[in-house]
C-alpha cells in the first residue's frame, strides 16, 4: 500500500509543476520577457544611414602635408591629405545654415585635432590598409565632440570624415 501512496504524491508533485511551468510559459508570451504587463515601447537604436538629401559635404583642406612620429633620428616621414567630411544638413532645432556656420566657426580647432592625430601616428601606421577607415572613425568622433561640447543634448552634426588623397612617404 506504501508503494502507491509514493505514487500518488509523486503524481500530484508532477502536475502541480507542470500546471506552473504552463501559467509561467503563458505570462511569458502574454506580456513579455519584462513581465510590466506590455504596454512600454521598446526602442531599438540602429546605425541608420541617412539619405544623400539629408546629407551635405564641405572641403576641410586639398592636399596639406603633416610630419608623422619619427621612427628613427635619420628617417623623416610625411603624409598628405586631402579631407572632406559629410555633415547633416539640420540637426534637431539647428537649421542648415546654422549647421555650416558652426562647422566654418570650429574649423581651426577641427585642422588641429587632424594635425595632432598625424602627429602620433608613424610611417607603419599610416601605410596600413585600415589606416584611412581608423582615422575617418576616430576624427568623426572628435571633431564631432569638439562641434557639440557646448550643446545640452548632444547630437552628432558629422556624418562621415572622407580622405580622398593619401600619400605617404
Amino acid at each position: 500500500m506504501e508503494g502507491k501512496s509514493s505514487y500518488f504524491i509523486l503524481l500530484v508533485i508532477v502536475a502541480f509543476l507542470s500546471i506552473t511551468l504552463a501559467f509561467l510559459a503563458i505570462g511569458f508570451f502574454v506580456f513579455g520577457n519584462n513581465g510590466s504587463g506590455g504596454d512600454q515601447e521598446v526602442v531599438v537604436v540602429t546605425d541608420k544611414v541617412p539619405s544623400d538629401n539629408d546629407l551635405e559635404i564641405k572641403t576641410i583642406f586639398e592636399n596639406r602635408n603633416f610630419n608623422l612620429k619619427k621612427t628613427d633620428n635619420k628617417q623623416v616621414a610625411v603624409i598628405s591629405v586631402s579631407a572632406s567630411m559629410k555633415y547633416y544638413k539640420t540637426v534637431d532645432d539647428m537649421k542648415e545654415e546654422a549647421v555650416a556656420e558652426k562647422i566654418d566657426f570650429y574649423s581651426k580647432e577641427i585642422n588641429q585635432a587632424i594635425g595632432t592625430y598625424f602627429q602620433g601616428l608613424t610611417l607603419d601606421d599610416v601605410s596600413q590598409l585600415e589606416a584611412k577607415k581608423e582615422a575617418s572613425d576616430y576624427l568623426t568622433k572628435e571633431i564631432n565632440e569638439i562641434l557639440t561640447k557646448n550643446e545640452k543634448k548632444a547630437s552628432p552634426l558629422v556624418y562621415n570624415l572622407i580622405f580622398d588623397y593619401w600619400l605617404y612617404q
